[in-house]
């Protein structure tokens, strides 16, 4: 997905804007791993989609899994900022909405500017999952549901209070912070990656082709980082050609 194809006159990608830095005190998540309600790795965040008129950041950028959707193309979400958690021990993203059983049924941008009709098909979804977690009778739920079917009067536009909801509350990301306890066959043990060097993640041959790929390159990175093989400015570089920025 080119990094300008987001773009509209409401909302950008951070990785194409100059004028916009996550703040020093808050960690930049690209490139941690987002994890399910029941443990499952589900992809990673590729980046954030900020509202150029708030300032704010409203959503993670997410590229899925294939595995979730049978499919050799890149699937990406976008997930309301504020409706998932840091891990920041493990360098997590939790998102207690999604699973690897109702991924595949999460809307999927397609790319180009970002309709006004998907991100309330978003936010629709996460309503829905939050109130099938809630409530307490099978009639409670088909009125949900019945609500959410009802025919489009035309197309809906974003009102000034859109946003005015928890699930777009970027402090509420950036201050929640939970360890994942959560592990399965599918995450990713460390290793030893003492061999490695820079040059290793260079040639074109050695750039990320999956998601999983992507995620273990960006930890060997990180290793190679903490033990002072690589500079933080090389990290960077190589961190955004292991995402494809």
């Amino acid at each position: 997905m080119a990094t300008d194809e987001t773009r509209n006159d409401r909302l950008a990608e951070l990785s194409n804007l100059k004028d916009y830095k996550i703040a020093k005190d808050n960690p930049d998540v690209i490139g941690w791993r987002v994890v399910g309600a029941d443990g499952e790795s589900l992809g990673i965040v590729k980046d954030l989609i900020v509202d150029l008129q708030a300032m704010k950041a409203r959503y993670l950028s997410v590229v899925a899994d294939r595995s979730f959707f049978n499919t050799d193309r890149d699937q990406y979400l976008l997930v309301p900022i504020g409706a998932a958690a840091l891990d920041k021990k493990g360098k997590n993203v939790f998102v207690s909405s999604i699973d690897s059983q109702s991924i595949s049924r999460y809307p999927v941008y397609r790319g180009g500017p970002i309709p006004e009709d998907y991100e309330y098909a978003i936010r629709d979804n996460f309503r829905r999952a939050q109130h099938e977690s809630l409530a307490d009778s099978k009639d409670f739920k088909a009125e949900f549901d019945e609500s959410l079917r009802q025919p489009d009067t035309g197309h809906r536009s974003i009102s000034p209070d859109f946003y005015n909801d928890e699930a777009y509350n970027e402090e509420r990301f950036y201050t929640n912070d939970r360890e994942v306890q959560h592990r399965t066959a599918r995450d990713h043990t460390k290793s030893d990656y003492s061999a490695y060097t820079a040059d290793d993640f260079r040639s074109e041959d050695k750039k990320p082709k999956t998601v999983e790929d992507s995620i273990s390159t960006i930890e060997r990175l990180e290793d190679m980082r903490d033990r002072g093989s690589i500079t933080e400015e090389e990290f960077i570089l190589l961190k955004k050609r292991a995402l494809d920025l």
